[in-house]
């Protein structure tokens, strides 16, 4: 695959809009990881990276977690695209079986990288929902 993958401005633009000072030190440490992956244009790192996030930031007591109550996780985000992120993660993490974009096609640098933008707007749903780290 040589071809360049890189995701919109407008994504990056959300990314780097984002003020991390919410969140815990495990979560920044992953911020700070995806927001490199996806300025390198890597998108299975960015799907993997959006989906711990939103792990560790359910359950880092030194973020969120911390401080609102379980409602408000149960409210956040859109229940279908958190679940397709999880799904779509540990389809790449686990192999388990032939997983779309993974196996040679000639539109996968094109899926990849709608998977990297699809798993970024999930994620800041998911924080917008919290009502954390809102853009400067």
């Amino acid at each position: 695959m040589n071809v360049a993958l890189r995701l919109s401005p407008q994504s990056l633009g959300r990314l780097s809009a984002y003020n991390d000072a919410d969140l815990g030190p495990h979560a920044q440490a992953l911020w700070r990881d995806l927001c490199a992956a996806a300025a390198a244009g890597l998108p299975l790192a960015v799907v993997a990276l959006a989906a711990a996030l939103i792990d560790v930031v359910a359950h880092e007591d030194a973020g969120p977690a911390g401080y609102l109550d379980g409602a408000a996780f149960s409210f956040a985000g859109n229940k279908a695209a958190l679940g397709w992120l999880r799904r779509r993660r540990n389809g790449i993490l686990h192999h388990e079986q032939p997983t779309d974009g993974l196996m040679g096609e000639s539109d996968a640098a094109r899926w990849l990288l709608a998977d990297a933008e699809r798993a970024v707007a999930t994620l800041l749903e998911y924080l917008a929902d919290l009502d954390v780290g809102a853009a400067d």
